[in-house]
């Protein structure tokens, strides 16, 4: 009876360290796509690495603008918009040649980014492609709006005025 007491409070107490040892968690559902974790990071490293500032808190941006991208991606699915494969390689090419000049060499960029240059790769041709894709579908989306002067002037005058950036005449 003793030895079920103790195998019992072995398995509950495995079974409760194990629950502290989360490997990704979905934070956001965009129709049937999940967003998770670990994406996030992995764009906050992405933006980190390129310099690229996040306005806000970056585990709140981020994922909206994921959300953003991925109901970009469902219409274009929806529209059937295709992008020409060669030139998303193009694209990854000159991205990976990029970053291996910007890094030193291809080890080094495998390193860093502690992933073989086929699984960097491989990732960049999801990414690009996607990019191209939402290019294209807001392109779509915007091709039959153009905006009168006076709706321009309407919605600037419509702004607080400390939001309006100060461009200089020159």
């Amino acid at each position: 009876m003793k030895t079920k007491w103790i195998i019992g409070l072995l398995l509950l107490s495995s079974w409760l360290m194990a629950q502290d040892n989360v490997i990704d968690e979905v934070i956001w559902i965009v129709g049937e796509e999940a967003i998770l974790r670990s994406e996030v990071e992995e764009e906050r490293l992405r933006a980190q690495y390129e310099g690229q500032p996040i306005p806000g808190d970056p585990y709140c941006v981020i994922p909206e603008q994921l959300a953003i991208q991925k109901l970009f991606l469902h219409q274009a699915e929806l529209d059937s918009i295709e992008v020409n494969e060669s030139s998303v390689s193009g694209q990854v090419d000159m991205r990976m040649n990029y970053y291996i000049s910007q890094i030193g060499s291809k080890e080094k960029m495998e390193e860093y980014f502690r992933k073989t240059s086929s699984e960097i790769r491989e990732e960049m041709m999801t990414m690009v492609r996607n990019q191209m894709i939402i290019q294209q579908m807001q392109s779509k989306l915007t091709e039959n709006i153009s905006p009168t002067p006076a709706e321009v002037r309407r919605y600037y005058n419509s702004l607080p005025q400390d939001s309006i950036p100060m461009v200089p005449a020159q």
